[in-house]
């Protein structure tokens, strides 16, 4: 390769080929580059991969810029797209929702359904598996490809290869490939989203998954536009399912009433005690229970801001932060109302203004440690301070030995907040927290 880029480090290995990481010394960015040794039987393939990749243009597709070779190796430089795997991601999941689910499938089925619509000759991707699939913040990037081909009369000429478990039938029976070997890997990859799901989801998405990943080619779906049609009434089912269970709920008694101010306050004893995440996780908590919720910064942390210019995901949307399920309204200043009215559910984070707080929301929680060196304030809060019947409080990190002993110290009930790394995943124990937190205040 020539002297423009400097190998950073090794990036993955196949069976014929190696994935680098290299940077280019003048512009300084960061590429991906593709390596097969002229000795190996992957050369031809590599040509025909970067003979398809000239001719995409698609924000889910890697751009290629070059192609090159030395007396060793032939080289493809292409993009590189940093971040997750879609692997990764489903891995680190306790509970996907239906919309997370259909809204990455959608992705993934946009730039297959733009690969079959190629002309002269459409493109056949062959090998969708959950670690070719990278989340590039909002972002659904497809990756290595590697078997791809065009399909001709004749069939594909790669069909024999394929991933286990992904790989459709034909792959197998020396069956031509075509469309339709896509959408059963479409069908296999939202299976694999939906083993995170709630089984009542799970069942809205189950005939889809069926018909995609279908055994015989013919009983599939005949398009891509076909299945994502199906997801999209998948989503509307998913939104009537969770009208139907909180409306259930509350009839049942299970939240037993409809909460009576849309202002719920969220304040620490002191900093660092988890407000902040305790407050994103609540408001993620509403919105996947089918209530509309906001979460409004009320101390000048700037986190809104901060994470609106992150490349993580998060976005500006009708003066909001948005992420998945959560919704989030910047700190705008001392005396400065929001500039909108929102309808539905606020969660307000005062960080460690408590007094404020108190004197503002009807709706309280407040956040303690739970750390030995966090202790001895809280307690000497709680007992000097007269707190009011509305107060919830609610001990940090899991510590049910620490949430007794605050209770038995202020006579007051004091729920244990578990050890969690992502306020935006709900977990199960978040969920049976807050469930158990509605019931027994009366929200």
């Amino acid at each position: 390769m020539s002297g423009k880029y400097r190998i950073v480090s090794r990036l993955g290995r196949g069976n014929s080929s190696e994935v680098f990481l290299a940077e280019h010394r003048k512009l300084k960015t960061y590429r991906a580059v593709k390596c097969v040794n002229k000795t190996q039987s992957g050369q031809p393939q590599l040509l025909l991969e970067a003979d398809i990749l000239k001719n995409l243009k698609h924000p889910g597709i890697p751009t290629i810029y070059d192609v090159e070779e030395d007396d060793e190796n032939y080289y493809i430089i292409e993009e590189y797209i940093q971040g997750q795997s879609l692997e990764a991601f489903v891995l680190h999941q306790d509970c996907i929702s239906i919309d997370t689910a259909v809204h990455m499938t959608l992705q993934i089925c946009d730039v297959i359904k733009y690969l079959h619509d190629q002309k002269p000759e459409p493109v056949i991707y062959q090998d969708l598996k959950p670690e070719h699939i990278i989340l590039c913040g909002k972002r659904v990037v497809l990756i290595d490809f590697g078997i791809s081909s065009y399909i001709t009369t004749n069939g594909s000429t790669f069909q024999n290869f394929g991933t286990e478990g992904y790989a459709p039938p034909e792959k197998y029976q020396g069956i031509a490939c075509d469309i339709q070997t896509d959408i059963y890997g479409v069908g296999k990859i939202l299976a694999f989203l939906a083993s995170k799901m709630p089984e009542n989801e799970f069942r809205i998405l189950q005939p889809l998954i069926s018909q995609a990943a279908a055994y015989a080619k013919e009983d599939r779906y005949a398009s891509v536009e076909a299945l994502e049609a199906d997801l999209l009434q998948a989503v509307d089912q998913g939104s009537q399912y969770h009208q139907q269970t909180t409306k259930k709920r509350l009839l049942t008694g299970f939240i037993a009433t409809e909460l009576t101010t849309t202002k719920i306050a969220v304040a620490g004893t002191q900093s660092r005690v988890g407000t902040t995440h305790l407050a994103i996780a609540l408001t993620c908590f509403f919105n996947q229970e089918g209530r509309p919720c906001i979460y409004q910064e009320y101390h000048p942390s700037d986190c809104m801001r901060t994470l609106a210019k992150s490349d993580s995901g998060y976005m500006r949307k009708d003066g909001l932060v948005a992420y998945e399920k959560f919704r989030g309204m910047p700190y705008y200043g001392e005396g400065v109302a929001a500039q909108k009215r929102w309808e539905g559910l606020y969660v307000q984070d005062y960080g460690i203004q408590l007094q404020d707080m108190i004197e503002e929301a009807q709706k309280l929680i407040l956040v303690m440690g739970s750390r030995p060196w966090e202790c001895p304030q809280d307690e000497c809060l709680l007992q000097k301070v007269s707190l009011p019947r509305n107060l919830v409080l609610v001990c940090n990190y899991g510590d049910r030995s620490k949430a007794k002993a605050l209770a038995r110290i202020c006579r007051h009930r004091v729920y244990c907040f578990p050890l969690d790394a992502d306020p935006f995943r709900m977990t199960r124990e978040k969920r049976e927290l807050f469930q158990k937190m509605l019931r027994q205040e009366g929200w």
